[in-house]
């Protein structure tokens, strides 16, 4: 397991964060059709705007290929993995006030694989996948296919241990941990409350699941 350490990395920018709160306000008048006659009222969400401010923390560089609809971004000198833009968006809100994702390392078959874990708190490390899958106790994220793909078609939800398990309200309440610990001093809590983050936060995981959750139902009783 690769952990990361705050304080190597340089603190978010208020253009960063700036950035990542106009695509998701332009995300969600999209998706209420907030228009008028004959034009929209507001910009049109564009991925690149998901790409501002990097390299943030661990998250090294990023880009945004238009013919598959995904962005390839890289963990500090690691291969690229691959996600929709509600997915990046999910892991940078999440990593706004701490020092972005980290590798855990996990043997499979013979080989020696990285999955990415948000938080660098002991203890608290949560797998992305299972945060955008929602997973709850008693269910797993595995992967269909390469595990530097994590785009929801590669992702499924599968029975697990009958344990607690560690999922979005303990990412919620890792994430404000971490803005009461730095919003003031990295210059940020002017430009997003405590409130306004939880909204923010909540909002960029109700747009992935909006736009991505169908591909973790399953016909029951069949």
């Amino acid at each position: 397991m690769t952990r990361i350490d705050i304080r190597t990395y340089d603190p978010t920018t208020p253009e960063a964060a700036q950035a990542l709160l106009g695509y998701l306000n332009a995300a969600t008048k999209t998706l209420k059709g907030m228009k008028v006659i004959g034009e929209t009222t507001h910009p049109i969400p564009s991925p690149e705007d998901l790409l501002q401010g990097l390299p943030q923390g661990s998250l090294t560089a990023a880009r945004y290929d238009r013919e598959a609809g995904l962005i390839a971004f890289t963990v500090k000198d690691r291969n690229e993995r691959f996600i929709e833009p509600e997915g990046l968006l999910v892991l940078r809100v999440l990593s706004l006030f701490n020092g972005g994702a980290y590798l855990d390392k996990n043997q499979k078959g013979g080989e020696e694989l990285h999955y990415l874990e948000v938080f660098s708190r002991p203890g608290m490390g949560i797998t992305l996948q299972r945060l955008l899958a929602d997973a709850q106790k008693g269910e797993l994220v595995k992967m269909r296919g390469d595990h530097h793909l994590l785009s929801a078609s590669n992702l499924t939800i599968v029975p697990g241990p009958q344990r607690s398990a560690r999922g979005r309200r303990e990412a919620y309440e890792a994430a404000l941990a971490d803005y009461d610990e730095r919003a003031t001093n990295w210059g940020l809590a002017k430009l997003l409350s405590k409130t306004d983050y939880l909204a923010m936060l909540r909002g960029a995981f109700r747009l992935y699941d909006i736009k991505h959750g169908h591909s973790y139902l399953r016909v029951v009783g069949e």
